[in-house]
């Protein structure tokens, strides 16, 4: 397969045949990822190539589903169909095209090695050069649009410019002048301000006598530069002009002038920098204390300081350092520029160009201003227009390797005039925003910076404290950073708070952090500038948001919610989801919010504190407490659409109040797009619960545990099920509720049964009796009495679990309001096991046979899955082995598409392997045994009894020993 992007994006089969890759955005990624070949490129990079600056929120999901698309177009099978391994593979953050092998040619790799070839000792360079540049077929992505992929079009025509000239080199130096000069006219036409290709043609001219020709040529380009760009040639053209003028004027019998004559662009003339020229070399001082960010370092090495390799472009010029306020960008920035000032012989120099100051940014004319001064330049001689000193700074700095440092930049515009022009100079930028539009016009690359790891932030302590009075209080250690929320700042000021009190200790500190009410107010430094104080840190990015943005993040951060998505936005603020996306994209561009999955967002824990700051200051009480009823409603209702109709149906609902007036609840498509959403909020829900439980809003409390029950039951959530159980049954205690008492602790009871503590869960539903009998609540009591059968049947108490199913059945009502047809189906299924256990398989037999009645609708769900076994069991202890597994297998063929239940595709496995063995079917029933005790493995003991009926019926489990598994 073939890929070219030296021209118009072309893909082509083995076979030769032209392969259609999609539309407009999938040939944006695809040209984005071949022309990176064997490099990832992550997600973000490709979301900038196709969307520039203005990505959809399902951006990710999107360049995913793009991936998958081209994977089957590229799959490598018979004219490029799906049938072989597609050259696009994911690594970690984002994808990698392979583009190498003998199955898959890039032109790009193609002529990167002939122009290499071209250079090694004994080669035809003309001939490898030639044969490079035959490749190309256009202008590079030729008709992609987009900033980024225009930038790497015009590196990759940077490439061929450097071909051209080099070919044209060899040509004259073979003495091939006269061949060449047409080809370079109309090179120099198609483009005329091409130094290098001017010079080559000049050159030639001149070789071959045509002096005239070639000081026409100069007199163009020199006419249409001053226009263009207001600039004069360089000085080798000039010189190269002066050898014209004087070989013309001696084929005319004239005397060679001195000193050829300079043509300038404008009445003023700059003098050339001073020989030699000043180093500027202004790196502050670089932190004693700096720790850690080895990846960060190794990969500006990369970026920056690497040597560029024989046929490819210089390396990334640009750098930009972006993270967090107060995650240490400019320490690591000045740490890397020390590291690497080898690297830059002509000079560093570094602006602070107060971005986020209270002042305001620094205007880039200033800065030039100051750089040009530090590069020799006259202050007089300094241009008074930007885009005249930002030329005069670029020419200025042509030839030289300068590093030069922008700290604290605001945006991409602060940080534009500011760039050099030539590749040897590198650029870092730091910034708290992403500084996306850097990244897709100029190619910059980005590092964003995290937290300190714990190793880190241990080490920092070490050095700022010293090993022995760290280790005397090891135990402190991990609570003192969690409470720093691992922020390098945080941490840094931490420490030098223990630097400077020797007799406090790291366990009192930590405890003091402990309080989130105080703790910006002990991580402020005393004494000391702005600039290390945590809350005015914080401050510079929120006083720079706009008004809709600085609402939502006060309002983010007084709610309850961890987890932060449009939708979670929409119910606090109000805004429609739309808008809500676009307002949580800019809090994240300006890191006071971390995207942690596509759409979803987190607080910093000390930026969420500062953000609750902001808010008990500047939202109302009536604000708030809107906001916070909002939230408590939607959950409530969100999780009720939820259960109610699709994890627990015909199940009676707990009682809500109505939603308030505008609250917008979403319906879902199925129980799977219910445990979606469940996954989704969970981490929400249950910060809610023990919100509402603090702040004494104990319905809340209760109700939302009763509602979410199901899914953390069926997702196999069991210890967070009887964590969140404890608070919802303290709030409905505190309520003095009998009726709430009584419903939690019937579901904390089946929460430890589902967990093996069949005694405990015992004390629950007999106190959940006590509780509902005096609410008279006959309802709720039946739905006790049910799980109390539940509770003696895994008991083994069979007898005894049938009379409280009877009581179930005779409490629950059949129709009304307190309907609840699930326990009563449920009670008559756990029936036909109760027969089937005490040994009365025909009477199993014929309840369950009734039960999957069609009109009943029971044939394919759980209690479906419950009744084929029964029917299963009393067929095998019929001697009926064929029968019994047509109905084991229809159960497993549910109980696989049904989560939660792992029990019930237990014994269904387990009866399958009893029906084999009996037909003589020995691997077969051992793959059914092993798969069964696979399950029982996990599961409590008590939900093992089936094993033992099928045992006492004559089924021997086979030997799994091989298997490494033990028997039951």
């Amino acid at each position: 397969m073939e890929f070219r992007i030296l021209g118009a994006l072309e893909v082509r089969a083995p076979d030769s045949t032209v392969l259609a890759v999609g539309g407009r955005r999938q040939q944006a990624l695809l040209a984005c990822l071949v022309a990176h070949p064997g490099r990832i490129v992550s997600v973000s990079r490709l979301v900038d190539a196709i969307w520039d600056d203005s990505p959809p929120a399902t951006a990710d999901r999107q360049v995913r589903n793009m991936v998958g698309a081209l994977r089957r177009v590229l799959g490598g099978g018979p004219g490029g169909g799906p049938g072989g391994v597609s050259p696009i593979r994911t690594d970690g953050p984002g994808y990698l095209f392979t583009g190498a092998g003998p199955e898959v040619r890039v032109d790009v790799q193609q002529f990167t090695a002939l122009v290499d070839a071209a250079e090694q000792p004994g080669a035809d360079r003309v001939a490898r050069l030639r044969e490079a540049l035959a490749l190309w077929r256009g202008p590079a992505l030729d008709g992609l649009p987009g900033r980024a992929l225009s930038a790497v079009a015009a590196g990759l025509e940077e490439r061929r410019m450097a071909a051209l000239e080099r070919l044209y080199e060899a040509e004259s130096a073979a003495g091939r002048d006269e061949l060449a000069i047409a080809e370079l006219t109309e090179l120099v036409v198609t483009f005329p301000l091409r130094d290098g290709l001017v010079r080559h043609l000049l050159t030639a001219l001149a070789r071959c006598g045509r002096h005239v020709e070639g000081l026409a040529a100069y007199r163009r380009y020199a006419d249409r530069l001053a226009e263009e760009l207001g600039l004069d040639p360089s000085p080798r053209l000039r010189a190269l002009q002066g050898e014209l003028l004087g070989a013309a004027g001696e084929a005319r019998g004239e005397p060679r002038p001195a000193d050829p004559p300079v043509r300038v662009a404008s009445a003023r003339v700059l003098p050339a920098p001073p020989r030699p020229y000043p180093r500027p070399a202004q790196l502050p001082w670089d932190l004693p204390s700096f720790i850690g960010r080895t990846a960060q370092l190794l990969a500006m090495d990369c970026h920056l300081a690497a040597p560029a390799v024989a046929g490819d472009p210089p390396p990334t010029s640009v750098l930009v350092i972006t993270g967090i306020p107060g995650g240490g960008k400019s320490a690591l920035a000045v740490r890397w520029s020390h590291r690497a000032r080898e690297h830059f012989p002509d000079g560093q120099l570094l602006a602070d160009l107060h971005g986020w100051s209270p002042a305001g940014p620094r205007d880039p004319h200033a800065v030039l201003g100051a750089f040009l001064r530090a590069l020799g330049v006259p202050a007089e001689d300094v241009p008074g227009r930007l885009d005249e000193a930002a030329a005069l700074y670029r020419t200025t700095l042509a030839g030289r390797r300068v590093l030069i440092v922008l700290d604290n930049a605001l945006d991409a515009e602060q940080v534009r005039p500011l760039l050099p022009g030539s590749a040897g100079c590198a650029v870092v930028v730091t910034s708290r925003d992403r500084l996306t539009g850097l990244v897709v016009r100029e190619g910059a690359e980005r590092i964003e910076l995290v937290d300190f790891s714990p190793a880190e932030g241990r080490a920092l302590l070490h050095r700022v404290l010293g090993a022995e009075r760290v280790a005397a209080h090891e135990h402190a250690v991990t609570r003192l950073l969690d409470a720093c929320g691992h922020l390098p700042l945080a941490v840094g000021l931490a420490a030098a708070r223990l630097r400077d009190r020797p007799h406090h200790d790291l366990t009192g500190l930590a405890a003091e952090l402990a309080a989130e009410g105080t703790r910006l107010d002990v991580l402020d430094a005393e004494g000391d500038g702005p600039s290390v104080r945590l809350r005015t840190v914080f401050a510079l990015s929120y006083r720079a948001l706009d008004e809709p943005a600085a609402r939502l993040f006060r309002r983010l951060a007084l709610s309850p919610a961890v987890d932060l998505s449009a939708p979670v936005a929409e119910v606090l603020d109000g805004q429609d989801a739309a808008e809500c996306a676009r307002v949580l994209r800019r809090l994240a561009n300006s890191h006071l919010l971390t995207e942690h999955a596509a759409g979803r967002y987190r607080f910093h824990d000390l930026v969420r504190l500062f953000a609750a700051e902001r808010g008990a200051d500047q939202e109302s009480e009536r604000s708030r407490d809107r906001a916070r009823d909002r939230w408590y409603a939607w959950c409530l209702h969100q999780s009720a659409a939820a259960t109610g109709p699709l994890l627990a149906p015909r199940r009676p609902r707990v009682p809500l109040p109505p939603p308030p007036e505008g609250l917008r609840t979403t319906a879902f498509d199925g129980a799977a797009e219910a445990l979606r959403w469940y996954d989704g909020q969970r981490a929400n829900l249950l910060a809610t619960v023990g919100h509402a439980f603090a702040h004494r809003n104990d319905e809340v409390a209760w109700q939302l545990p009763a509602l979410v029950w199901p899914y953390l039951h069926r997702s196999g959530r069991y210890a967070e099920r009887l964590a969140l159980g404890r608070t919802a049954l303290a709030a409905a205690r505190r309520l003095d509720d009998p009726l709430a008492t009584g419903r939690t602790l019937n579901d904390q009871g089946h929460a430890w049964s589902t967990v093996g503590d069949l005694p405990r869960a015992l004390r629950h539903y007999e106190q959940a009796l006590d509780q509902v009998r005096a609410a008279g609540a006959p309802a709720v009591e039946g739905q006790v009495q049910a799980n109390l059968g539940a509770l003696r049947f895994f008991s083994g108490d069979y007898a005894e679990a049938a009379d409280h199913f009877e009581d179930a059945l005779r409490l629950l009502p059949a129709e009304g309001p307190d309907a609840d047809d699930w326990t009563v189906r449920l009670c008559e299924v756990s029936l036909a096991a109760v027969h089937a256990f005490l040994g009365s398989f025909d009477a199993a037999r014929s309840r369950a046979e009734r039960l999957l009645a069609p009109e009943l609708g029971l044939h394919d769900g759980i209690l479906g899955c419950s009744l084929r076994n029964v029917l299963g069991i009393a067929h095998y202890a019929a001697g009926r082995p064929d029968e019994a597994l047509r109905h084991f297998a229809r159960s497993l063929a549910v109980s696989r598409r049904t989560t939660g239940f792992p029990d019930q595709q237990a014994n269904s496995l387990a009866g399958l392997a009893a029906a084999q063995q009996t037909l003589g079917r020995p691997a077969a029933a051992r793959r059914s045994w092993t798969a069964a005790l696979d399950l029982y493995r996990r599961l409590p003991a008590h939900y093992r009894a089936p094993v033992t009926l099928l045992t006492s019926l004559g089924f021997t489990p086979p030997d799994t020993r091989s298997t490494g598994l033990p028997k039951l």
